[in-house]
C-alpha cells in the first residue's frame, strides 16, 4: 500500500499514558505507511458562549494544513461506525482506488467545525459514546495500525 496517511489533531496530549500509547501505535504503522502527525494550537479563550469562535479558529488551523486535494476523514461522532474489517477494507479500497494521501482530521475539546465535517471526503465515528480528545487519537491510531495488520494477515487482528 502506497498511501501517505496525516493525522491532523487539535492541541497537546497531557496525559503521560496517552502520549506513550500514541508514540507506541506511530511506530507501528510507520512499518506499514508513511505517518505525518500535525498538531494545531487549541483555541485558549474562555470557552462560555465562545464555541462557535473556538471551532472556526481551530477550523482555519486545520484547513491551512491540509493540502488541497487530499482525501479527508473527519473523526465525528455522527460518523459512520465501522467494524475494524470494514475499516482496513476501507483503506484499501482508498489506496486501490489512485488516492496518494488520507488526511485524518480530529478535533479538539468541542470537536470539528461543521463546515470541516460537512466538506470531509469521509466521516468516522469511533465510538457513541464520548471520548476525551488524547484517548481518541490513541484509538483512532491503534485502529490505523489494526486494518494494517488485517490487510497484511498479521496475528495481532483475532
Amino acid at each position: 500500500m502506497k498511501l501517505r496517511l496525516t493525522l491532523v489533531s487539535v492541541g497537546k496530549l497531557s496525559d503521560p499514558f496517552i502520549q506513550e500509547g500514541c508514540e507506541f501505535f506511530v511506530e507501528r504503522v510507520r512499518r506499514y505507511a508513511p505517518l505525518n502527525l500535525i498538531v494545531v494550537p487549541e483555541e485558549k479563550i474562555s470557552s462560555r458562549g465562545k464555541k462557535k469562535y473556538i471551532l472556526q479558529q481551530e477550523g482555519e488551523r486545520i484547513r491551512g494544513k491540509i493540502r488541497p486535494g487530499v482525501f479527508t476523514v473527519a473523526v465525528d461522532e455522527r460518523g459512520k461506525a465501522l467494524s475494524s474489517e470494514a475499516f482496513a477494507h476501507s483503506l484499501e479500497t482508498w489506496s486501490s482506488s489512485g488516492l496518494k494521501e488520507v488526511a485524518f482530521i480530529l478535533g479538539g475539546p468541542y470537536g470539528l467545525e461543521d463546515s470541516l465535517k460537512e466538506k470531509a471526503n469521509f466521516r468516522l465515528s469511533l465510538s457513541t459514546m464520548t471520548l476525551t480528545h488524547g484517548l481518541a487519537k490513541m484509538l483512532l491510531l491503534e485502529q490505523i495500525y489494526r486494518a494494517f495488520t488485517i490487510l497484511h494477515g498479521k496475528p495481532y487482528h483475532k
